[in-house]
């Protein structure tokens, strides 16, 4: 029985390097359930991207090649009520970060969480000091070409806390996502407790 593509990596505290686009050897023998995640990373979009400042990319990569990787953009949360009135905050628009792009081999056990960690823990850091950032955002993917068995991720961001943002949505959703979000303030006040403790 041949070695299997990285057994025995444990990605939990894997590095996340940002993804260079003059590299063009990114997402060779990279392997995900979907197609369109692997052409994207192989392809000239997210180099188009990258170069465009309109979203950036990180990668969990080892020897073995590319583990996942996720990208990074800038959005705005839209509810139909204001979901923040008991801290006295009546807009229904929020500004948020927004993951674009989540895709990782899954033979590599971990890593797109372990890139959810990682972004949750960078936008905390890096952003949240300099600008308004309250919320991530995900259009998860529902295809529901096989009927009998759709693909809905949405199901892996609920299980990090992720809601939706209009739960009562019928599915098969008209665009073939369904908007989640997740509110940073909880974690923004535990890394605060624990830098003043």
């Amino acid at each position: 029985m041949p070695y299997p593509k990285f057994s025995g990596i444990d990605f939990s505290q894997h590095d996340v390097t940002e993804f260079n686009p003059d590299r063009t050897d990114v997402g060779i023998g990279f392997r995900c359930g979907r197609g369109e995640f692997v052409s994207y990373i192989k392809g000239q979009k997210i180099r188009n991207e990258l170069k465009s400042f309109t979203s950036k990319c990180w990668l969990v990569s080892c020897e073995e090649g590319l583990a996942a990787y996720i990208t990074l953009l800038a959005d705005k949360l839209t509810m139909g009520a204001p979901i923040l009135i008991n801290e006295d905050v009546r807009y229904t628009t929020f500004p948020a970060v927004k993951i674009g792009w989540l895709a990782a081999d899954p033979r590599a056990k971990g890593s797109g969480r372990r890139l959810m960690d990682w972004a949750m823990k960078y936008v905390i850091l890096e952003l949240v000091p300099r600008l308004g950032i309250r919320f991530m955002t995900v259009d998860a993917l529902f295809d529901a070409d096989l009927p009998e068995k759709p693909y809905d991720a949405s199901g892996f961001y609920a299980k990090l806390g992720f809601r939706f943002t209009n739960p009562d949505e019928l599915l098969p959703p008209a665009d073939g996502f369904r908007t989640m979000y997740f509110d940073l303030m909880p974690l923004i006040q535990q890394i605060n407790a624990i830098k003043h403790s």
